[in-house]
């Protein structure tokens, strides 16, 4: 089996404030450290049980932010990881196309304006609000679109319930409860790192349980969102784009926001400053 491992680190326990990527005191420089290590137990726990579990191939898609968090060095030396310059890679989730049997994903969030959860943001729009999507809803509707089936979700109890809904029979780890947008009741990061691994054996023994998520057409998409996330979320784009398809219109949406460079081909003095 090939595990194809989606990450994102709002939805980690123990994070409960947005990254800042502005501050370049000590104290937010170990804040960033003390997050990057969370997110890296709660990958590794679920790298583990998916081979554990049986998977022969396990890759690690670093989709937060930068798109270089996770400490690799520290995870299971049989995985792999895509990571790098964000938002330049070939897509968004890097060869979800190339024969992956099942998704996890680990650390997600609730979509923008849920209120009470914890640290939300980004909400994609489909057909003019037919369907609401989540990060974490969008990579299984990718995912899906290729047959690639998205088994296990963690997270606060608002993005596990959505992405519940929308794919039954998923396994889900609610590794913190929400008590609002800043504030959450979050286990140790042993109590979450076992409850991922049990989850993840579970999804795996369970999988042919599950559907890989599709839409169905029309596909006309737009994003809301707003600076620093804050409610009325206004759309992004001035215009929804269409595809034939979600993963068509997907592109068309992120490759028209002026800060992607998706499918980068030549060096542009890029230099690497950990924000």
């Amino acid at each position: 089996m090939r595990v194809y491992l989606q990450t994102d680190i709002e939805g980690v326990a123990g994070v409960t404030f947005f990254e800042n990527s502005v501050d370049d005191s000590i104290f937010n420089y170990y804040h960033h450290q003390r997050m990057r290590r969370l997110l890296t137990g709660e990958v590794n726990a679920a790298v583990k049980a998916a081979f554990d579990s049986g998977a022969t191939e396990v890759v690690v898609n670093d989709n937060h932010g930068s798109a270089y968090n996770i400490f690799f060095e520290d995870l299971d030396p049989r995985c792999e990881t895509f990571h790098g310059r964000a938002n330049t890679q070939p897509f968004w989730l890097p060869e979800i196309d190339n024969g992956f049997d099942v998704m996890l994903l680990v650390g997600m969030h609730a979509m923008g304006d849920v209120q009470g959860a914890n640290l939300p943001h980004s909400k994609w729009v489909l057909n003019g609000g037919e369907v609401y999507l989540s990060e974490g809803s969008m990579a299984a509707a990718l995912a899906g679109h290729y047959g690639v089936k998205t088994i296990f979700v963690s997270g606060d109890q608002y993005v596990t319930k959505e992405i519940q809904e929308k794919i039954l029979c998923i396994e889900t780890a609610i590794i913190k409860k929400a008590l609002g947008p800043y504030f959450a009741r979050s286990m140790t990061p042993i109590r979450a790192q076992q409850l991922i691994y049990d989850g993840v054996c579970k999804a795996i023994q369970r999988e042919t349980e599950i559907k890989p998520y599709t839409l169905k057409p029309p596909f006309r998409l737009n994003l809301l969102d707003s600076k620093g996330h804050i409610p009325p979320l206004e759309k992004i784009l001035p215009e929804d784009v269409e595809g034939e398809n979600i993963v068509d219109a997907f592109t068309k949406a992120v490759n028209s926001f002026p800060w992607n460079k998706f499918g980068l081909k030549d060096v542009d003095g890029f230099k690497y400053s950990g924000k």
